[in-house]
């Protein structure tokens, strides 16, 4: 029974550090949703257990609204001080480097020094020129967010996204892998969905994903009966 007793005090005082720590990585995590001119934006993070290695960010630029969100492979608490590692590497340069596939370039050669073979992280970083509302970007292997076009006069189909896939491998594995940047000219009405796998692979109770098909069909469906949703409306939706 004393042995017991002090399994029992052990395992509390490791659910309080893990705790804390959870409590630190909400902190990590945009507390507000920057106000950006012509851009309706809105972000939700639910995770699975109480550490992840799943985070996203915003930056105010100079007449610019950046946006990242990455995955750090595994879950608990090693992929948690992985995302904090790419998220403090991340924004140590995105005020200083222009080039996006630069900012992306650093991030992998820091975490790939600290890392080790299976540890790595998905990673994509944009930036939206809120004037011209173009979309320049880099893909780190990170699911491609969807770009839904809006149309006028008929329904939205599948014909109607793209894909902001342009960039490099996942950072962490190579560091001398060179990335790319694309660009992107969004329209009035266009919606970004940008995600990570969490949203694909959850399952129902029939042991069946989420899946990539479902999510662009939820989205083209609520945007068919309310071509007017918020973005805070659409995330909820999904």
């Amino acid at each position: 029974q004393a042995r017991l007793m002090l399994l029992q005090q052990r395992e509390q005082r490791i659910q309080r550090q893990v705790q804390l720590a959870a409590d630190v990585q909400r902190r990590m995590l945009p507390r507000r949703v920057p106000t950006a001119a012509r851009l309706d934006v809105a972000a939700r993070y639910i995770p699975s257990f109480e550490l992840g290695g799943d985070f996203y960010d915003f930056f105010e630029l100079a007449g610019s609204f950046g946006v990242t969100i990455g995955d750090v492979v595994g879950k608990g608490i090693a992929a948690a001080l992985l995302m904090a590692s790419v998220r403090a590497s991340l924004r140590a340069h995105v005020q200083d480097i222009y080039h996006i596939d630069d900012v992306l370039s650093r991030v992998n050669v820091a975490l790939s020094r600290d890392t080790l073979d299976n540890e790595f992280a998905t990673l994509w970083y944009g930036v939206i020129d809120t004037e011209k509302l173009r979309v320049t970007y880099c893909a780190g292997g990170h699911e491609p967010p969807m770009v839904f076009k809006a149309v006028q006069g008929r329904p939205m189909t599948t014909a109607d996204i793209e894909e902001l896939s342009i960039g490099g491998m996942a950072v962490g594995i190579d560091p001398t892998q060179k990335y790319q940047r694309g660009t992107y000219d969004l329209h009035a009405r266009d919606v970004i969905v940008a995600y990570t796998d969490g949203v694909t692979d959850t399952l129902n109770f029939s042991g069946r994903k989420f899946g990539k098909v479902r999510l662009r069909q939820g989205v083209i469906q609520l945007l068919n009966e309310e071509p007017e949703a918020t973005a805070s409306r659409i995330a909820d939706h999904i």
